[in-house]
């Protein structure tokens, strides 16, 4: 069964000097890093991380933003995991879709760097009707 999950794509916090948007270097080295280099204690690193370890080969990574009503995300690329983590912090992955300066809105709200989409009815809908089709080429939006 294929999991889903919500990834961040800024290291450094999402506001101020330390702010670092990730997504276009990891689009061109095949990964996705959940970060915390050096800081493994963090307790936002170690909430995350048992998420990271689900992660396998085929799964969906959705690169978000969260927007600033809080209520919707920004969707930037889509990606499949050719490698899961060995390092506690990457995983390979195949960016299918890469939204770049259009990134397509969503009714949904993920807060962490890295959630596993739950296997609830709301969320079986919102990969339904929204994820599968911008995986697979359509553009719909909320």
């Amino acid at each position: 069964m294929t999991n889903y999950f919500m990834v961040g794509t800024i290291h450094g916090g999402w506001k101020g000097d330390e702010k670092r948007e990730m997504l276009d270097e990891w689009i061109v080295a095949g990964e996705w890093v959940l970060g915390w280099q050096g800081s493994e204690s963090d307790p936002s690193y170690q909430k995350q991380l048992p998420n990271l370890s689900l992660m396998d080969v085929g799964d969906v990574l959705i690169a978000k933003q969260m927007n600033s009503d809080f209520k919707t995300i920004l969707v930037k690329a889509i990606g499949r995991v050719t490698e899961p983590s060995t390092d506690g912090h990457r995983v390979g992955v195949e960016w299918v879709r890469d939204f770049g300066e259009s990134p397509i809105t969503l009714p949904t709200s993920y807060r962490q760097t890295l959630t596993k989409v739950s296997d609830s009815e709301k969320s079986r809908r919102l990969i339904r009707e929204h994820i599968s089709p911008l995986l697979h080429g359509g553009h719909r939006t909320a």
